[in-house]
């Protein structure tokens, strides 16, 4: 912990440095100093200064104008009185360091400066822009644009070009004049109108963190997937190190070492509880309604908490604001519809989408036992209520459920989807100070009816079903402000308030030939959050970026009152020229916990809340990187380390319906920790892009009552995971990808001893014991592995656009082309002839072809 309390004093240091620095009167700025001219420039002076005392100084031309004219009155002076005059019309701090002075921009810049602000908006349909770079060489400033597409910049009084560069749009410039503070709104032009089959290009930003990936619809629609689903989560399983599926085919995510539970899913900034559809074949994310995501696997901004291992923040589309159109996507899955247009023309829109599966109408012919499907609806709306407001509303629903019966009897079923709803106000206050005010809603429930077998006290054995439940509801008040007070400067301040009802485990309705349990308990209970958030970003001059942060929360019941300090530390450093070394040190707390089984067979998942047995878990993560750029290949190099307490696992074998108000006593807490190093490559040969993602890693847990207390690895403690993607322009009208994932074989547990339950240790509804089920015994956790996994996808597009508004795409793939059995899971069954157990696998997902249509009008 050695390390963790020095980067916590460093990160002080670094917070405080602004407020302590002041000017020094040391012996460099008492060198005497004789001009050896009375009238020129400011960088000739500055020359002057080092040829006949031999001091340098260091400044960044960002905030110094050096072609200003300055006259001195040509006698002997010190070097401090000659920089007090040729300085006059900045605000600065000078320092001495060796046979430096360094010239450092104190609270403000120029005393005549001016804040240039405004939003920045696609020329066809009017939506916002979020990362977009504006950028003047003349003073080598820019600025990007926020997640409501607001910009800005303040600059010396002056004429000046500035630069609006962004992924997919041609870049534009714009003339400004700034004598007084003026709102632009910049419309940029697409640069290609087939942009969802473009090669894309890096971010421009040289500044720009390591751990943190844009991604638009056009990186989603050039990724291979299983049976044409393009989604954003496997995006960025492939474009990212570090981060790996779950089982092979799912778009679960796996990031660092983490559970799919510790990763913070946001849709339009509303949380997400579950965000698979289909077992994971795709996710809740529909590609047609998004505008961009942000994905964040370190190096976390203070605004975000509540999860340890990753952020994933998904934007919708506000709407087209000219005309109405839409895309329609037909594939083997399911189909898409998706409408936007103007409600009032430049002034508000709308947008909705929605899916629906074909896989149970083409299961139903063959058999009426098992059915399968998802849908879910995409809506918002987004009105311009004068150039400084603007509302949004979003909702989104979408419900999953696998049945299967046994004659007219639907023996097993389950459910589950999430509700959500997001009003925003963004508010410009001044050019400098932008504020966003939401209120969220989140709905999460899991429903499952399945069949028990009971003994009851005469000796009688019953079948019968039971249905439990588990529910979470959540309403919060969000408020963001963020403060430009000069170009290199950005301040961000915010908090929240939310109210949560959980109810973890509930039967719901139980068949009259089971007995329910013996007072029964509904573990219904609620729970408050207060967090603020405040964060400085600083870039100390062209090459040096800092960003300290500090998230706290406060998680309160009437039973527990949990708090969390999280300090965050960013700071990147450009060597020379596009060669960037960057670092991050951050503290999370996660008050919520996904509990999954930890063995063999597919996961049971249930969210559960911290109460007063089941503490937070508690992470540090700390990462060193380093990128660059070389003839036009960009490659970067990434090494983290994180430590978490408080994960959790619940007893194999116990089903957390059983008896509901006893749930707690059925989960363990301990610690794991996971180290690795991660490298990443890209580059354009032509009209070939190749991109590589290899991630060597380790991943540990331990539990006192687990494994005789020893460490053992992670479920999904995979060592080796390479990723290689190549797209190619065949034509004009026509690509293809190619992908190749290799992963090393997840971790699983076998018992080595098997008996039947009869002292009724695995707690089933009193005053019952299952007849059924069986008490297994552990030597070793996660002793075994499945084999390695391979697998090659390839796909084609062809695209032709019949008029000014019509544009069709044909899709045709595989997935996993050479056929490779990989193993999904494996199950433990048990012979009823001759009493034996046999461990069988599933592989599914062998060369899977796929066709998908897409109409854009």
């Amino acid at each position: 912990m050695k390390f963790f309390q020095a980067t916590i004093w460093l990160y002080l240091f670094l917070l405080l440095l602004p407020l302590f620095t002041r000017a020094q009167g040391g012996k460099l700025l008492q060198t005497p100093y004789h001009p050896s001219f009375t009238v020129g420039r400011l960088d000739a002076f500055f020359d002057d200064i080092r040829t006949r005392t031999g001091i340098t100084l260091s400044f960044s031309a960002s905030f110094l104008n050096t072609t200003d004219i300055i006259r001195l009155n040509g006698t002997e002076e010190t070097v401090g009185e000659a920089l007090a005059v040729l300085l006059a019309g900045y605000k600065v701090t000078l320092a001495e360091r060796r046979q430096r002075i360094l010239i450092i921009p104190a609270v403000g810049w120029r005393k005549d400066g001016c804040t240039i602000s405004g939003y920045i908006r696609d020329q066809t349909g009017r939506e916002i822009l979020i990362g977009v770079n504006v950028f003047i060489p003349a003073l080598k400033v820019g600025a990007v644009t926020n997640n409501y597409g607001f910009f800005s910049l303040t600059v010396p009084r002056g004429n000046y070009t500035a630069y609006i560069s962004y992924i997919g749009y041609k870049t534009d410039t714009i003339q400004v004049t700034c004598q007084d503070a003026k709102q632009w709104n910049i419309l940029l032009q697409p640069a290609n109108t087939l942009q969802e089959v473009s090669i894309v290009s890096e971010r421009s930003d040289p500044l720009a963190e390591g751990d943190y990936l844009q991604v638009t619809p056009a990186d989603i629609y050039r990724q291979q997937a299983l049976l044409g689903e393009t989604e954003v989560l496997r995006t960025l399983q492939q474009a990212s190190p570090g981060v790996q599926a779950g089982i092979d085919g799912t778009s679960s995510l796996i990031v660092r070492g983490g559970d799919p539970g510790q990763n913070l899913y946001l849709l339009d900034g509303v949380p997400l509880y579950y965000v698979d559809h289909l077992f994971g074949l795709t996710s809740v994310y529909n590609t047609e309604a998004i505008k961009s995501a942000d994905f964040y696997k370190g190096a976390f901004p203070a605004r975000y908490g509540g999860r340890l291992s990753s952020v994933v923040d998904v934007h919708t589309k506000d709407g087209d604001m000219e005309r109405v159109g839409g895309q329609f996507t037909m594939g083997l899955v399911k189909s898409t519809l998706n409408l936007e247009g103007p409600i009032v023309k430049d002034k508000a829109s709308f947008m909705v989408s929605g899916r629906r599966t074909w896989v149970d109408g083409l299961i139903l012919p063959f058999t009426n036992q098992i059915g399968v499907h998802f849908y879910d609806v995409n809506a918002k709306g987004n009105w311009i209520i004068n150039k400084n407001n603007r509302v949004y509303i979003s909702y989104y629903t979408g419900r999953d459920q696998v049945r299967y019966s046994e004659g007219d009897e639907t023996s097993l079923r389950t459910r589950w989807g999430n509700t959500i709803a997001s009003a925003k106000w963004t508010t410009v206050i001044t050019p400098k100070v932008f504020i966003n005010t939401t209120y969220t809603y989140s709905h999460f429930e899991y429903e499952l009816k399945d069949r028990a077998q009971v003994i009851d006290s005469n000796g009688i054995s019953n079948e019968g079903t039971y249905t439990g439940a588990s529910r979470i509801n959540e309403s919060a008040l969000r408020l963001q402000a963020q403060w430009f007070p000069q170009y290199n400067h950005k301040v961000e301040i915010g908090g929240s308030y939310s109210y949560s009802l959980f109810e973890p485990t509930k039967l719901v309705r139980v068949n009259a030939r089971i007995p329910l349990p013996v007072n029964p308990v509904s573990n219904e209970f609620s729970s408050n959050e207060i967090m603020v958030y405040a964060e400085d970003e600083i870039k100390i001059d062209d090459k040096l970026l800092i960003r300290p942060g500090i998230h706290w929360a406060n998680w309160v019941s009437e039973q527990f009152n949990y708090a969390g300090f999280q300090p965050r530390l960013y700071a990147s450093y450009r060597l020379a020229g596009n060669h960037l070394l960057y670092g991050s040190v951050a503290h999370m707390v996660q008050f919520l916990h996904l509990i999954s089984n930890n063995s063999y067979g597919l996961p049971a998942d249930f969210w559960v809340p911290s109460t007063e047995k089941i503490t937070p878990e508690r992470a540090w993560i700390g990462t060193l990187g380093y990128s660059g750029k070389y003839k036009g290949a960009r490659y970067s190099m990434e090494a983290y380390y994180k430590h978490t307490n408080g994960v959790i696992v619940y007893t194999t074998g116990k089903n957390i319906f059983d008896h509901s108000s006893r749930w707690q006593d059925k989960i363990m807490q301990g610690k794991g920790w996971s180290y690795g190093l991660e490298l990443a490559a890209e580059k354009q040969f032509g009209p070939v892009h190749t991109s590589l993602a290899y991630t060597l890693s380790w991943n540990w847990r331990q539990f006192d009552q687990l494994n005789e207390g020893r460490a053992f690895p992670y479920r999904y403690d995979r060592r080796h995971n390479l990723k290689i993607a190549t797209t190619c322009k065949l034509a004009e009208h026509a690509n293809m990808g190619v992908n190749w994932t290799y992963m090393s074989g997840e971790a699983f547990t076998l018992p080595d001893q098997i008996y039947p339950d009869l002292d009724n240790n695995l707690m089933i509804i009193q005053p019952s014991v299952t007849s059924a089920d069986y008490t297994y015994n552990y030597a070793d956790w996660n002793a075994y592995r499945l084999p390695a996994i391979h697998r090659l996808d390839i796909g084609f597009n062809f695209t032709k656009k019949r008029n000014e508004n019509y544009i069709r795409t044909w899709s045709f793939g595989a997935f996993n082309v050479y056929g490779r059995p990989n193993v999904m899971f494996v199950t433990l069954r048990h012979n009823e002839d001759d009493g034996s157990f046999k461990l069988e696998q599933l592989s599914v997902l062998q060369l899977i072809p796929y066709i998908t249509y897409r109409l854009s009008f």
